[in-house]
């Protein structure tokens, strides 16, 4: 008899825990359940992001002076300001006035994300005298 109670007492607990956890004895997902493994087809792409590095010198230049990159790419642009004085920022104007821009303090990083069509661009620091004396590149979308 204390058998059979155990059994039953078993057999409940189960019930219960299938009952919990919206999962049938055999492992399946229940009807509605949001479990269930996706079917058919692939995931949906997403462009890959493409980073591009460029360094800011305390002798006013970029280095490289020339990138490039694909056209419609999420772009992650870090700005390194190797230099130990000057503050540089990285800025490209684009889309008819829009502006792309980081600012990195001496010996400091910033990245910041852009999406570009294909191009060429101009990228300037714009802090006061940089420009102007030659501390200038160019982006190739395409």
């Amino acid at each position: 008899m204390w058998r059979h109670q155990g059994v039953l007492a078993l057999v409940l607990s189960m019930v219960a825990i299938v009952g919990c956890t919206g999962r049938s004895a055999a492992g399946a997902a229940a009807p509605g359940s949001s479990s269930a493994a996706p079917r058919g087809g692939a995931a949906a792409s997403t462009p890959s992001v493409e980073n591009l590095t460029v360094k800011g010198t305390d002798q006013l230049t970029f280095q490289p002076s020339s990138l490039t990159a694909r056209a419609n790419t999420p772009l992650r642009i870090t700005l390194d300001d190797s230099g130990d004085a000057l503050v540089h920022d990285f800025v490209i104007d684009y889309d008819g006035g829009k502006e792309f821009k980081v600012e990195a303090q001496p010996n400091g990083k910033a990245t910041g994300d852009v999406t570009l069509p294909a191009g060429t661009y101009q990228f300037y620091c714009s802090q006061p005298g940089h420009k102007e004396a030659g501390m200038v590149g160019t982006l190739v979308v395409s």
